[in-house]
């Protein structure tokens, strides 16, 4: 174990001016990483998993060519019948999805939505510090070329909320830093947002989010986002200025991302429904980096088959992502029949009552409906979230290292977090990697019996303010110990999962399940989360905070 000076000197050395009290914090936080690290050191490696990228090619696992992929342009084409074969993104096939986007546009013109939506937003913002910028001039000049149309596009003029994370053409992206408070205007959009720009839809707002996707509730540049189901919560994070715009009704969907939980955790917090999908399967292009490991993209929304409908237009290579491959989906398990498994141990030992409760009552929803419970447990998961914040705070260190002078700007909390990947020694970085295909195959090995796992999203409600403290059958824990324990399997191992609202708890705060899918198996965890929302109100209540 390294001293403070020790940790000083090495950071010194490799280009990291820190003050003595960024230092404390370093050493601090690598303390409490140790005996992660340390156990895993002393764990022997199998022949198979040596090669620290295998695990890049889990994601490009058995799927089958009756299901064509999602093609390579950097827009997507209005969902047609068997367009792709994303009709299997819902339980109504393609017909679904459009009329899906038929209720999305409803009937009133662009113009009115859209002013609609920014004065609702506004009102929102007064309550709960949700929006970084709002785009008004912007949003009313693509909703008066809207209503110029003639034939309308899917989305068309259809409003939607972007993580200030996310690039918008002619907009800054400031990542809720002071560092970048006065950024420059960004060129062009990313690649998610032009997809769906292509589609009609209009961005209307750059919403709060943690530093960097990775700093405390309390960003200097910003302060914290409260919950539209209690302001004396966080919304959560990162994606937490988008989901709470969502949540109180402002906007019908929005863009978040998602490291380590961030967008299924605020959709946990806030009743939505929130994907993060296999990695690679959305591009990241435009997207302010963290960890190129574990990041993904991913939507925001009331409803499942809100859900399903971005999914299906977001999805595919764009040629500049190089993480992108062109793999299909696998087709959906068919939901009579369909094999659940419920993992306990780690992912559920940490979890309140309400919390479990709401795991249950979904799970008897999808029995009741032909599925059935299957064996299934992932002894290794409890090691999954230090070790994928290892890989995580070694790739932001890495990216964050040019502007190492400035992380006396930064909020405290980033640098105490990104801080111990200065220190993360190359064979600990490499040993975590090879840690990551060995999970995959531990996961790979319940997927062999079961169509899906389902678990916790996250222990407990939404953290109270300021300390962001969650509370578990009545004893207060801290945020970082609890929130990210079920999330974190997705990132390290690639996995999409989707979040879904299960019902509240006493406090009258939403709890909810989360359905982890092999990759590219994104079709059976959005077919099955719209079953049980067609069999359950819990995603149509109204939060107290509303637009």
């Amino acid at each position: 174990m390294s001293s403070p000076e020790e940790l000083g000197a090495l950071a010194a050395r490799l280009g990291y001016a820190l003050d003595p009290a960024q230092v404390k914090d370093m050493a601090e936080a690598v303390a409490a990483a140790e005996p992660a690290a340390a156990a895993l050191r002393d764990l022997p490696v199998r022949p198979e998993t040596a090669d620290p990228f295998r695990g890049e090619t889990w994601l490009r696992g058995p799927v089958s060519a009756d299901c064509p992929s999602s093609g390579t342009s950097r827009s997507r084409p209005p969902v047609t019948s068997g367009n792709d074969g994303l009709g299997v993104l819902d339980l109504d096939g393609a017909d679904g999805l459009r009329a899906t986007a038929g209720r999305l546009r409803g009937t009133a013109p662009a113009g009115e939505r859209v002013a609609a939506a920014l004065a609702g937003l506004e009102r929102v913002h007064a309550e709960l510090n949700c929006t970084i910028r709002f785009l008004h001039e912007r949003a009313a000049a693509r909703a008066a070329a809207s209503d110029g149309r003639g034939e309308p596009r899917l989305l068309e003029g259809v409003p939607f909320a972007v993580k200030d994370v996310i690039d918008v053409e002619g907009v800054p992206t400031t990542a809720a830093s002071r560092t970048r408070a006065d950024a420059p205007p960004a060129t062009v959009s990313a690649t998610v947002v032009a997809r769906l720009e292509a589609h009609g839809a209009i961005p209307i707002s750059k919403d709060a989010t943690t530093e960097f996707a990775v700093g405390g509730p309390h960003p200097p540049l910003t302060g914290p986002c409260r919950n539209p189901w209690d302001r004396e919560r966080w919304a959560g994070g990162s994606s937490t200025g988008t989901a709470a715009a969502v949540a109180a009704g402002a906007v019908p969907f929005g863009l978040g991302t998602d490291v380590g939980g961030s967008v299924r955790l605020p959709a946990a917090w806030c009743g939505l429904t929130g994907l993060k999908p296999t990695a690679g399967a959305i591009p990241r292009t435009g997207v302010v980096p963290l960890s190129w490991t574990t990041e993904t993209v991913g939507p925001l929304a009331p409803d499942a088959r809100t859900v399903a409908l971005l999914f299906a237009l977001l999805r595919g290579p764009d040629g500049v992502d190089p993480r992108m491959p062109d793999v299909p989906l696998r087709p959906p398990a068919d939901l009579r029949g369909l094999r659940i498994a419920l993992p306990g141990g780690y992912l559920t030992e940490l979890c309140d009552g309400a919390v479990r409760a709401g795991v249950a009552h979904l799970a008897e929803v999808l029995v009741d409906a032909g599925a059935e419970i299957v064996p299934g447990e992932i002894p290794s998961a409890e090691r999954a979230l230090p070790i994928g914040y290892e890989i995580v705070f070694t790739e932001a260190a890495a990216l964050h290292r040019i502007d190492a002078a400035r992380w006396g700007d930064y909020d405290p909390v980033t640098v105490k977090r990104i801080s111990q990947g200065i220190a993360t020694p190359a064979s600990d970085y490499l040993r975590a990697l090879q840690f990551r295909a060995e999970l995959q195959d531990e996961l790979g090995r319940v997927f062999a019996g079961a169509d899906l796992v389902v678990v916790p999203t996250t222990p407990a409600t939404a953290p109270r303010l300021p300390d962001g403290t969650v509370t578990v059958d009545g004893e207060r824990y801290p945020l970082y110990a609890a929130q990210s324990r079920a999330t974190m399997l997705g990132n390290l191992t690639g996995a999409p999962g989707l979040a879904l609202p299960t019902g509240f708890a006493p406090d009258g705060c939403p709890v909810s399940a989360l359905l982890i899918a092999p990759p590219h198996g994104e079709a059976t965890a959005l077919r099955a989360a719209q079953l049980f929302q067609d069999r359950t109100d819990h995603h149509t209540r109204t939060a107290p905070i509303s637009a």
